[in-house]
């Protein structure tokens, strides 16, 4: 009976010390694995922190960098903001000091304000400050020009909204302040003509045919402008009232390639129609190009030329432009309706001559070509 009591306790202090050394296995193995992860979560934790402190260092040197550009920008702009107000301080000596003037030998007094009143002209380019102007001994500036005319160009600046010129000047001064008045880029504004615009469609005209350079293009365009304004009709007893002695003028309007000419204080207009032919009609012929009107001449004018450079033989008018008198008698183109209009005259009333700029640089150019 105490025998196996004995081997029974034997096999109980084994079991117990095999699951002594289990467990202690075990726990050595947690304390391993607790050990290694807190390795782990020092490395993660040093990795995290170095991180941080690169990327802090880099903020730290953008944000110097940023901050040294708003100084070297704001430097830059105190720098500016200097250099300007010396200029506006300069330009405001400028503005407020009286200019002397010496044109041509005469001595004007005047202010830089007066000078540069009207834009886009001579004086006002010349007195900008934008360039360095050179003045006598006395301080007066020198313009080679007439100065027995200036004073009317300096009064025109003084008050252009009410000039007047003067009603005493002849006909040759008049020419010769319209010579002046040309170079300062004033006498639109200062001797304003009663075509005025018309002149202005027939400078664009031979710029452009200057600009072409063709001798077909220079000598249409020559045409036009000497004809800007005319007058037309006929001689004899044969046209309407409502078309007869009409006086026309050339518009900045342009129909299949050609100017547009309107009658003054009337409801028609000559152009150009789309057989090459300049017809007179109502607006809606005009705004069309159309083939329809009252009168046309017969020449095809693939030149685009003036209506005084057409044969005046050539023009024709329907029954509603003739008097009833004489269309029944007149002599017809074949079978149409179309009646010839006998003695026809046209008159130039206003064109430009030869010595204005945009006229004489074409005919310049013609001559070039001629040559």
């Amino acid at each position: 009976p105490q025998q196996p009591q004995g081997a029974a306790g034997e096999r109980r202090e084994a079991l117990c010390g095999s699951l002594y050394e289990s467990v202690k296995e075990s726990l050595d193995e947690g304390f391993r694995e607790l050990e290694q992860e807190n390795q782990r979560a020092e490395q993660e934790r040093a990795r995290l922190l170095a991180e941080a402190r690169k990327a802090a260092a880099k903020v730290m040197k953008d944000a110097e960098m940023q901050a040294e550009e708003l100084r070297r920008d704001l430097d830059e702009g105190r720098a500016a903001l200097e250099r300007e107000r010396a200029a506006m301080e300069e330009a405001h000596t400028f503005q407020t000091n009286k200019v002397l003037l010496n044109v041509g030998g005469h001595r004007f007094e005047t202010s830089r304000q007066t000078l540069v009143s009207v834009p886009d002209t001579y004086l006002a380019s010349l007195f900008s400050g934008r360039f360095e102007l050179a003045s006598d001994a006395e301080g007066a500036y020198f313009i080679d020009r007439d100065g027995a005319h200036f004073r009317h160009v300096l009064n025109f600046l003084r008050d252009s909204g009410s000039f007047k010129l003067s009603s005493d000047l002849t006909e040759s001064q008049r020419d010769e302040l319209r010579v002046e008045a040309t170079f300062f880029g004033l006498l639109d504004l200062m001797m304003p003509g009663p075509y005025q615009t018309q002149e202005r469609v027939g400078q664009s005209l031979l710029r452009g045919a200057c600009v072409d350079g063709t001798r077909r293009a220079l000598e249409t365009a020559v045409a036009q402008a000497r004809a800007l304004v005319f007058e037309m009709g006929s001689t004899t007893p044969f046209l309407a009232e409502e078309v007869q002695d009409l006086r026309w003028v050339i518009t900045d309007r342009v129909v299949n390639g050609s100017p547009v000419w309107a009658a003054v204080d009337g409801e028609y207009f000559m152009f150009r129609n789309s057989t090459q032919k300049l017809t007179v009609g109502f607006e809606k012929h005009c705004v069309e190009g159309s083939n329809c009107g009252y009168m046309i001449n017969m020449e095809e004018t693939a030149d685009v030329a003036a209506p005084t450079a057409l044969p005046s033989d050539e023009w024709v008018s329907c029954s509603w432009a003739t008097l009833a008198s004489h269309y029944a008698s007149a002599r017809r183109v074949g079978d149409t309706p179309w009646a010839y209009v006998p003695e026809m005259r046209i008159t130039a009333v206003h064109g430009l001559d030869d010595g204005e700029p945009a006229m004489a640089a074409a005919l310049r150019q013609l001559a070039a070509l001629a040559a």
